[in-house]
């Protein structure tokens, strides 16, 4: 079990971080801002001290085997809670603790481990795993529990109790396909998937279907590959017999690379397109690295490593710099959590405000939380949290990278915040 503690006190006072925190994305018609209410005017909850002025949050993220690097969601979210128990920052006065339970990314561990700390915790701020959150959903209605996803899919974007922060995960190939075509002049070509056997994996072929029906392109084949395969030349020659010229991917963990290494060796070299759930922290440097610098576009929220193009990614690199100093940086994992965390504190904030801390208070506030203005630049756009959870509308803009190890986390940005009508339509196409 990985729990962190962060608390004001231990935080740096910069200035210029005081500063920043101020332009953290902000609710339409207010909110956050003083954390109000005193010990005997504030209602608590699991998961709060309200003498003491603690709050314990859940997170439910693998941290083990290939997992292992997804502990850096925690440590965006650490950042984040850094930032807003600072002198300035909308928990000011208020400490937060995050308890991360090892879910291993599979549903039937997940589950009792949520049983387990949910009545200790005031609401969950991470959690990977569509088919993970999936099997919570009706542990998480009965709980009236408060739960921010990693990422979402059609099925979870519009459910209660869940606030999406990011564009759908299994939602790139609307992004990632025109892009391919305005840019590398592949609309010719025939398209195929290659895609894991879960939830995210049968989302990501419904979104690359009406893609490509969307832009009248020649579809190819369908091949699909189990959570924990080692071996992909099967489906590599199933593709390589279609005369698939682009590859849409979807999965997790090292997936990418064995497809590289592989495909290497059938020489095969089709262009390769792959959402933010795919990156690992080795894909420029480790196996299969120099055939997916020449064949990968990998498409995730916000700005390259050291950019400017999105005012908070200088932002999160000192918030995450004054809890690690030795941190190594890594494309997707630090922002989501960070992300997450950021909005975590938005919602805490507002239900202090109301007075309310307890389940219910948190829920409120959540929903009734408006658009959060993506005022930092790093989630593609602004994020609708609806009255009810049909309204929620995500954001659609991702930024297109391509591997390359001369840069931090290994992914060099091509375009900043590309966003396409397809991919809007296809919100617009899954709403309820």
């Amino acid at each position: 079990m990985k729990r962190t503690r962060i608390t004001g006190g231990l935080a740096l006072a910069a200035a210029a971080g005081v500063l920043l925190a101020g332009c953290a994305g902000t609710p339409t018609g207010g909110g956050g801002g003083d954390a109000g209410g005193s010990s005997g005017e504030l209602v608590g909850g699991p998961g709060v001290d309200v003498d003491a002025q603690t709050i314990r949050i859940g997170a439910l993220v693998p941290v083990s085997g290939v997992f292992a690097g997804a502990i850096t969601n925690i440590e965006g979210l650490d950042a984040a809670f850094h930032r807003a128990t600072e002198p300035g920052g909308v928990l000011e006065g208020w400490t937060v603790e995050v308890d991360n339970q090892d879910t291993k990314y599979d549903a039937a561990t997940a589950i009792p481990l949520y049983e387990g700390f949910k009545g200790d915790i005031a609401m969950i701020s991470v959690v990977l795993g569509s088919t993970i959150i999936d099997a919570m959903l009706p542990s998480i209605e009965a709980d009236n529990m408060t739960l921010i996803p990693g990422g979402t899919t059609p099925n979870l974007q519009f459910e209660d109790h869940l606030i999406p922060s990011f564009p759908m995960t299994s939602a790139h190939a609307s992004s990632l396909i025109p892009y391919a075509i305005d840019e590398y002049d592949v609309g010719d070509e025939t398209f195929c998937t290659l895609a894991v056997e879960d939830t995210l994996g049968s989302y990501v072929v419904e979104n690359f279907d009406f893609t490509v029906e969307a832009l009248d392109l020649t579809k190819g084949v369908d091949t699909t590959f189990e959570p924990t395969a080692e071996q992909l030349t099967a489906q590599i020659a199933a593709l390589k017999d279609a005369d698939c010229g682009v590859v849409m991917t979807g999965g997790t963990g090292g997936f990418l690379q064995t497809l590289a290494v592989q495909a290497a060796q059938q020489d095969y070299a089709p262009l390769v397109l792959a959402g933010n759930s795919s990156y690992n922290i080795t894909l420029a440097t480790g196996p299969g690295s120099e055939w997916l610098a020449e064949n990968a576009i990998i498409s995730v929220p916000g700005d390259e490593w050291l950019g400017t193009d999105a005012p908070g990614q200088a932002m999160l690199i000192a918030d995450l710099e004054a809890i690690n100093p030795d941190f190594t940086p890594s494309a997707n994992a630090h922002l989501t959590g960070y992300v997450n965390g950021l909005l975590t504190a938005e919602i805490l904030a507002r239900a202090i405000d109301a007075g309310d801390l307890s389940r219910d208070g948190i829920a409120d506030a959540a929903r009734n939380f408006g658009t959060w203005e993506d005022e930092l630049g790093l989630v593609g756009g602004d994020v609708v949290v609806g009255a009810t959870a049909a309204e929620n509308v995500p954001p659609s803009g991702l930024s297109m990278f391509r591997i390359d190890e001369s840069v931090p986390t290994g992914l060099k940005l091509e375009s900043y915040n590309y966003d396409s009508d397809v991919s809007r339509d296809y919100i617009e196409s899954v709403k309820p």
